[in-house]
């Protein structure tokens, strides 16, 4: 590895987030593989994931940087941020994992320069908002100095319109605590005196619609991310034609919004499709800026490139040939017919559902759900689905699933990405869980999986469970080791279909790990 940066001792003092620590996570969105996708979507050639530089600003504890630097070891990572203690904190989490492909910096914005290279991959999530002035103009110039030629850079900010009803609340809630200083009497008092104006506020005007709807955010916002975004005295938010603009002036240009559905149409009127859908292509920017004000958009994830790059908008019907695909969909009845054409309905993790008639992509829609969390080609794919038909072919099977697939990827209902996520789906004799997942399981229920995703381990005996898959043992060792530790058999806990108590289930201990290790495999936490 050879990061040309050293340690920069910044000149300013302690930070709030000295004092108070901001937990770290994994943004799906800055993952340089998705941003690879995107870029490649529009015409670029970005790095191939396997070998790139990433630079993120405002890194934090690395909790996001982190878990890319683990997946991809021929690949190099630097994370910068002013806070000391979570640089030191993020550093010590490094040497635990005997990662030497990442670095993180104790060092100011300001500071960064052109002896840090160029990076292939740039990430700001949660830093733009919420700077000065002269930090964001300097991060526009470390965005045009130090992006490789068919670098990408992701941004991500408070935005209006949304905004402008969340800087209200903002407004009164660090009024009342203007005179305090403590995060825990800061966040009460500002949660106290926003519900205390919510509730006297009229129930049926529009101003108390809003004041409703914004207290009930405040109340469900962890402490941190309110202490640190909503009483944040400089946070800013921002049109994204301001920011683009911005760019335009570093010799940058808009590239796109980093979800990619957003520029699914179809949940609109007919008359807004037609509006939207009449922007010219060098009118891009314009069109994703009237979405917001129809959407009425609060938080903005933009990606920019450089401005001699050119672009294409147009996307071609077969594009998602060239993406490995992914999908969370299971049958909601498993029971039904596949081979012929009645309705099977599929339910996605988020709840979403969708009705198929179509035998070959009923067939599709299990090949994808039975695969998850490993992600097929599009000809992996269409050979699994005529597969589950027996082997039936017919001369326009390539064109219906490529049309099915466009609209399902178009709306996000399936991931596509450029490189194939390096994990596992089944266990094998001598299961082995992601290292970074083992570590994280030993001091909370929230680990990252290989899809550089946040999951939540159901319990204690389940991250027990996890520290086991190491390599080193087989399944029977595995059983042995959770016998001892928890007894022969399991209780698991069940509800019935409307939510309420059912009778719980009683498990050997085999069946137990059996059920867990699927489980595990599910959760994308097995390695290759």
């Amino acid at each position: 590895m050879n990061i040309q940066t050293e340690h920069r001792q910044p000149t300013t003092g302690p930070t709030p987030y000295d004092e108070v620590y901001y937990p770290g996570h994994v943004y799906g969105h800055t993952h340089p593989n998705h941003l690879a996708t995107i870029a490649a979507v529009y015409g670029m050639q970005p790095a191939p994931v396997e070998r790139c530089r990433v630079l993120e600003l405002g890194c934090g504890v690395g909790g996001n940087l982190l878990p890319m630097a683990f997946q991809y070891p021929d690949s190099e990572f630097v994370g910068v941020d002013l806070s000391g203690a979570t640089i030191e904190r993020g550093q010590r989490n490094i040497a635990s994992l005997g990662l030497s492909n990442i670095k993180l910096l104790h060092c100011d914005i300001m500071d960064v320069d052109t002896s840090f290279g160029q990076f292939d991959y740039i990430i700001a999530h949660g830093v733009y908002s919420w700077v000065p002035p002269a930090v964001r103009e300097k991060m526009m110039t470390i965005f045009k100095q130090n992006l490789a030629p068919h670098g990408v850079c992701y941004v991500s900010y408070n935005a209006h319109p949304f905004s402008h009803l969340r800087d209200m609340v903002r407004d009164m809630m660090r009024y009342h605590t203007r005179h305090l200083t403590g995060m825990k009497e800061k966040v009460g008092q500002a949660r106290a005196i926003l519900k205390f104006l919510s509730e006297g506020s009229k129930a049926h005007s529009v101003h108390g619609a809003v004041m409703r709807d914004q207290c009930n955010r405040v109340l469900k916002a962890p402490d941190e991310l309110l202490f640190h975004d909503d009483l944040d005295e400089g946070a800013e938010a921002f049109l994204l034609h301001e920011v683009v603009e911005d760019a335009g002036r570093h010799g940058l240009q808009y590239l796109s919004d980093a979800d990619f559905s957003r520029r699914y149409l179809a949940g609109y009127s007919e008359e807004v499709r037609a509006t939207l859908q009449r922007f010219p292509e060098s009118e891009f920017m314009a069109r994703d800026q009237y979405q917001d004000f129809i959407d009425g958009n609060g938080f903005r994830r933009t990606l920019l490139c450089h401005d001699g790059m050119t672009l294409s908008r147009q996307i071609d019907l077969d594009f998602v040939t060239r993406f490995h695909l992914l999908s969370t969909t299971s049958p909601v009845h498993p029971d039904a017919c596949v081979t012929d054409d009645s309705a099977m309905e599929f339910e996605s993790q988020d709840g979403s559902r969708v009705t198929v008639t179509n035998p070959l992509l009923k067939a599709a829609h299990l090949c994808l759900g039975r695969a998850w969390p490993r992600a097929l080609s599009f000809s992996e794919l269409l050979d699994g689905a005529r597969g589950l038909l027996g082997g039936r072919r017919a001369d326009d099977d390539q064109k219906v699933l490529t049309e099915a697939i466009f609209i399902l990827a178009c709306s996000g209902e399936v991931s596509f990405l450029a490189s194939r996520p390096f994990l596992l789906k089944e266990a094998t004799d001598r299961p082995q869980a992601s290292l970074l997942a083992r570590r994280q399981a030993q001091t909370g229920p929230l680990v990252t999986n290989l899809l550089h995703q946040t999951v939540q381990l159901e319990d204690d005996r389940t991250r027990h469970f996890l520290q086991l898959l190491d390599g080193s043992r087989t399944i029977d060792q595995i059983i042995a080791e959770m016998t001892e530790r928890f007894g022969p058999t399991t209780r698991i806990v069940q509800t019935d279909s409307a939510g309420q108590p059912a009778e719980p289930l009683l498990l050997s201990t085999r069946q137990s790990v059996e059920r867990s290790l699927a489980m595990v495999g599910k959760l994308g936490l097995l390695v290759a």
